[in-house]
């Protein structure tokens, strides 16, 4: 039998039994379903209803308290907007797959083999944003439609609704209920993420036992300000009617004052009339303070702050932006440090055992890249001086920091510009041994050498007298004046000093040859 054989007789034999669980849905046809919303619960919720829904939940009965926070992430766009914001921070970044540790080659090519088998998954984008409703709501559970064949790969991602499930009170697992009945989620068949945004139970880790409070209270106002819109935003129709008439009379005049709000239009007798008197002017202004109060406690309570959401252009200052941005990648990366487990252990996992790709302790990595965008060109600056010192940088890290991928074998890749070579400098210098030449004529060569020498070195001069005379200055007594000197000629000439005598060496040498 060769190694390939017993592979796949290892891998028939660890999951043979879990396969044929794999092979139908669980949940099944939305038709088999029950358990519609109620559009209508959510209008009238107030604290005791939210306490009731809690204390049930808190019983492993969820569906109250499942159906609630669908419904208020529906009803309010402030909460929902808050939500979208974190939840696509993090399924805005782009992940990798990366080979265990020391991985051979083998490994790295069956790592790569598995991202490109997790990339075709139709979905696989909106199956990350899925997974995120965890957030708001404690867990998110999705089951996996298989597709059999040569490989075993998830041919999509159902999402299913939290108010399908029931926390076991003994057990305290998640369980499928069907029409009542629980049922055990099957092994490999579900991707179940919990997401703890606030500790205790699965049913009381939900961000949204925190929002549905500010909700509740919210709503109080919201509709406080419909009923004093109504009453103060409409004017007043008092119909006038002489007296001695009949009820049945006063019953038309009635009817006529109610209808003409509607159809604008209206008759009555000559001897009665409908008089409109102008509304008192209604002020929302307080009601509105109120709503905007509670919705800076949601954005709060999601993003650790509201200047992303509600700057107002008095309070808002850049560097405050700046630190809210902050907090908000702070949560980003608990929201990353989260998920990415799950995705490990519920996806990665069953497919790499089920096709034989790798060993239970060789497993790859799925991990996001959450690196914030680098200043290249101050890195750049901070790499050459720490080469110049002498800092042994590994180039591989350098790569890293500057965010620019090593190049591949083979690519075509950017090159230092060629270094002046010597055959330049030794041109400028017979050219400057040309015009001295010329200069001299019949004269002192060797003194128009000198002079032009004297005037190369000039400036360098110039700029050690105006050290040696700034260290006198400094020096207390002449021995410390001394001192500083010696120190300054103990010092290394610079660059363009040695450039100037050597151009003048150069020069004289090349002179003394033609003379001769």
């Amino acid at each position: 039998m060769t190694i390939k054989q017993r592979m796949a007789a290892l891998v028939e034999r660890v999951t043979g039994g879990v396969k044929r669980g794999l092979q139908e849905m669980q949940a099944g046809p939305r038709s088999m379903q029950g358990g519609s919303l109620n559009y209508m619960s959510v209008t009238t919720v107030d604290p005791t209803t939210l306490a009731q829904a809690f204390s049930q939940a808190d019983m492993g009965y969820i569906t109250d308290q499942a159906t609630l926070f669908e419904l208020i992430e529906e009803q309010d766009t402030h909460v929902y907007s808050e939500l979208a914001k974190r939840r696509r921070a993090v399924t805005g970044l782009q992940w990798q797959l990366k080979p265990p540790k020391d991985a051979t080659e083998a490994e790295i090519q069956r790592a790569a083999q598995l991202a490109d088998m997790l990339r075709g998954i139709e979905g696989f984008n909106d199956f990350q944003y899925d997974l995120t409703d965890a957030i708001g709501k404690g867990f998110s559970a999705q089951e996996i439609d298989w597709r059999l064949g040569a490989e075993w790969v998830p041919k999509a991602f159902v999402f299913e609704p939290q108010r399908h499930f029931r926390v076991g009170q003994d057990s305290r697992e998640l369980m499928y209920v069907r029409t009542g009945i629980e049922e055990p989620l099957r092994q490999w068949k579900w991707v179940i993420h919990q997401h703890t945004s606030k500790s205790g139970y699965l049913e009381g880790q939900a961000l949204f036992r925190v929002l549905a409070w500010a909700y509740a209270y919210k709503a109080y106002n919201t509709r406080d300000m419909q009923r004093f819109l109504e009453v103060y935003g409409l004017p007043l129709r008092l119909g006038q009617y002489p007296a001695g008439i009949n009820k049945a009379q006063r019953n038309e005049l009635l009817k006529a004052v109610r209808n003409i709000g509607n159809d604008g239009a209206g008759v009555v007798p000559s001897n009665m009339k409908i008089e409109f008197i102008e509304a008192q002017i209604g002020k929302v202004g307080d009601f509105l303070d109120a709503v905007r109060y509670w919705e800076a406690k949601q954005s709060m309570a999601i993003l650790g702050g509201t200047l992303t959401s509600q700057a107002d252009g008095k309070t808002s200052t850049n560097a405050l932006g700046n630190v809210h941005n902050e907090v908000r990648r702070e949560i980003m990366l608990h929201d990353v440090e989260q998920i990415q487990p799950t995705v490990n252990a519920q996806v990665i996992r069953p497919i790499a055992l089920l096709n034989g790709m790798f060993p239970e302790d060789r497993m790859p990595c799925f991990e996001y890249d959450t690196t914030e965008a680098v200043d290249q060109k101050a890195m750049v600056e901070v790499l050459e001086k720490a080469a110049g010192l002498g800092m042994q940088i590994d180039v591989d890290w350098a790569h890293g920091a500057l965010q620019i991928p090593k190049a591949e074998d083979g690519a075509k890749v950017l090159g230092r510009p060629a270094a002046p070579t010597g055959k330049g400098n030794a041109d400028a210098a017979l050219v400057r041994l040309a015009a001295l030449a010329r200069a001299a004529k019949e004269g002192d060569t060797t003194g128009a050498y000198a002079a032009q020498l004297a005037a190369l070195c000039a400036p360098i001069e110039q700029a050690r007298i105006q050290q040696i005379s700034a260290a006198v200055a400094e020096a207390g007594d002449f021995a410390e004046a001394l001192e500083k000197i010696e120190a300054l000629a103990a010092q290394q000439p610079g660059k363009d000093w040695a450039e100037a005598l050597a151009l003048g060496l150069a020069a004289a040498n090349l002179a003394g040859r033609s003379e001769a």
